[in-house]
Order: structure tokens, then sequence, then C-alpha cells
């Protein structure tokens, strides 16, 4: 059985990182969305932005975190991918 290289296992713990990264970013985006349902006629929010403004931006964050989820995985596969055609051709130590 082929050893798994420092590289692979690098290469796992940055995939699973930006995968992390980007929940996270849903999660505050989710969470500011929250807010901003709350804001009403009588509690209408800081004067500086509007509630659309800040609605705005927090979907934009959300988008943001499911690119980066998207880009967690597609280095995760892209290694799995790797790993496996290197299994494949016989070699007995990964670089």
């Amino acid at each position: 059985m082929p050893t798994v290289s420092r590289r692979a296992r690098l290469l796992d713990l940055a995939s699973l990182g930006c995968i992390l990264f980007g929940a996270a970013l849903c999660l505050i985006s989710n969470s500011q969305m929250t807010e901003i349902s709350k804001l009403s006629y009588k509690h209408p929010g800081p004067p500086s932005e509007s509630a659309l403004a800040a609605a705005d931006r927090a979907r934009y964050l959300a988008y943001a975190g499911v690119a980066i989820i998207v880009a967690g995985c597609v280095v995760g596969v892209a290694g799995a991918i790797r790993l496996s055609r290197r299994k494949a051709s016989g070699d007995q130590v990964l670089s």
C-alpha cells in the first residue's frame, strides 16, 4: 500500500480549510440577513445605510462563501484524482 505524502495531506487540509471558511462566511451572512429582517418602520436601523444595501452586501457575502466552498471541493477532488492516478501507476512513495 503506498504511503501518502505530506504534500497530499496538506492539500487535503487546504481543501478542508476552504470548505470550513466558506461555511463560516455563509453562517455570518445568514445571521446578518436575520438581523436585517428584524428591521421595521419603528426600528429602521442605522441612518447611514439602508436595509436594502445591507441585504445586498450580506447576499454577496453568502455568494462568496458558496464560491469558496466550491473551490475547496474542487481542490479536494483534484487531489483525490491525482492520488488515485499515482496509485494506479504503481508508485510506492507519493510526492
